[in-house]
């Protein structure tokens, strides 16, 4: 993506997750779920990473101002994320993935100027359920 200078493009929580699956596919993950919701939250992205199970949030921000889109994922989130999470893994349907092992990741989208495009950072593992400020069964 292209823009005029000084002028970052608008990147949608659509392209922006897009995005984030093709890096994921291309790091060898197996999508399984797109935008999953449920009554607690929502998953942006739910993969496989060989045997794990990965529940993955994208975020997208112009600017590392107040800790950039990883700092987006804050306590508050992240304890929406393990809610949904555990709402995916009660569903009958996927009892097939309730003895695998999970994890958190997060994937943000960062406007860089120098190169005119958005900068896609894959962190695996991003937090735990204890980061999350709760006790899960996960």
């Amino acid at each position: 993506m292209c823009a005029r200078r000084g002028s970052p493009p608008r990147l949608s929580g659509a392209e922006a997750e897009r995005a984030a699956a093709e890096l994921l596919q291309a790091r060898g993950h197996r999508i399984l779920e797109r935008n999953y919701k449920s009554q607690v939250g929502e998953l942006d992205l739910i993969t496989m990473d060989g045997d794990t199970l990965c529940f993955v949030e994208v975020k997208a921000r112009f600017d590392h101002r107040f800790g950039g889109a990883a700092a987006a994922v804050d306590r508050r989130k992240r304890g929406r994320l393990v809610r949904a999470a555990e709402a995916f893994l009660c569903q009958p349907e996927q009892s097939a993935f309730r003895r695998s092992p999970c994890r958190f990741d997060v994937v943000t989208a960062t406007w860089a100027e120098e190169e005119g495009d958005w900068t896609f950072t894959h962190y695996a593992d991003a937090f735990t359920v204890d980061d999350a400020g709760r006790r899960s069964w996960l």
